[in-house]
């Protein structure tokens, strides 16, 4: 539950730079590279009944649900997250995982994203994972 207070404590500071996909059809033109959208998944690791998400779990969900819905690539980092409980009023931190996803906007996009999101959400018993997107100008 911890999880999912600091997800939402996130979305808040993030949600001014954040857009829906739906919302790109109006991206700026680019200088350089192809309007794209990206997006970032934070999930966090731990899990509400106790302990965290290890490595091998992780993996093996980036090999089931991840891998298979973005086949042209992503990113993963390593995260901190730090947010304040609103029960005890503490700074509680715990460990996450940060996918990166360049892609263009569109339904098909859109429902990769949420299949993943709800995969992670019923395997790891967890309320939240943080979405945020945002257009970009890339060049691969």
């Amino acid at each position: 539950m911890t999880a999912r207070i600091g997800l939402v404590a996130c979305a808040a500071l993030a949600l001014a730079a954040c857009i829906s996909t739906a919302e790109t059809t109006s991206m700026p033109a680019c200088i350089r590279g192809e309007p794209m959208v990206e997006t970032q998944l934070f999930f966090g690791l731990s899990k509400p009944g106790g302990g965290a998400v290890d490595a091998k779990q992780w993996t093996q969900f980036v090999a089931d649900e991840i891998a298979p819905r973005f086949p042209e690539g992503f990113s993963v980092i390593d995260g901190a997250g730090f947010w304040r409980d609103g029960a005890t009023q503490r700074t509680i931190s715990e460990n996450s995982k940060v996918v990166v996803r360049l892609h263009p906007s569109g339904a098909l996009a859109d429902a990769a994203i949420d299949d993943i999101i709800a995969a992670y959400r019923t395997r790891f018993e967890q309320e939240a994972v943080l979405r945020v997107d945002r257009a970009v100008c890339a060049t691969f």
